[in-house]
């Protein structure tokens, strides 16, 4: 029997799908359900799947965003992990704290980053990344306030961002996620 994985999004259920794969000689049925934004539907899916998928996944909202060695949980997205009490809830930031990381270093040998500019809509959701490409030399105009606060403020200094997420991202993620 197919293992079931689901990712419950914040986003259009217009994109939906549901596809089987083979991962690492086992079949799992991946399948997307977008909320419309609705973050009580979302709410609702994670408990209904709660117990009957072998994982849920996080779409639309990060449980986590990062600045430095700090990690800050964004008290929405605990909302909709706790919504689900048997069921493993992931939202990727494992995955991308390590091999965004390891993609900059790969490609690396065919990018020379210290002649590349960079934007990166968001170091704090993508912070493996964001240290990576700062690390390689390359030119980064780090979009955070840009994208999501809606200010025509370009940063382009990781250690000057870091210090800012050291003192909002402790107010930002706990508002309502809109």
């Amino acid at each position: 029997m197919a293992k079931r994985v689901v990712s419950v999004s914040l986003g259009a259920s217009r994109r939906d799908s549901v596809v089987q794969v083979e991962l690492l000689g086992e079949e799992v049925v991946l399948e997307r359900r977008g909320t419309d934004g609705d973050f009580q539907k979302a709410l609702r899916l994670i408990a209904e799947l709660d117990g009957k998928v072998d994982a849920i996944g996080l779409g639309g909202i990060d449980l986590y965003l990062w600045a430095g060695g700090r990690r800050y949980t964004i008290r929405d997205a605990k909302r909709l992990k706790a919504a689900a009490r048997k069921t493993p809830v992931v939202d990727g930031s494992g995955l991308k704290h390590t091999l965004e990381r390891r993609a900059v270093a790969d490609l690396s040998r065919i990018i020379d980053w210290k002649s590349t500019k960079v934007l990166l809509p968001s170091a704090v959701d993508r912070f493996g990344l964001a240290e990576a490409l700062a690390e390689a030399g390359a030119r980064v105009l780090y979009g955070d306030f840009i994208f999501a606060l809606g200010l025509p403020i370009p940063l382009y200094s990781l250690s000057f961002l870091q210090k800012l997420a050291y003192v909002l991202l402790p107010v930002l993620t706990q508002l309502p996620f809109q």
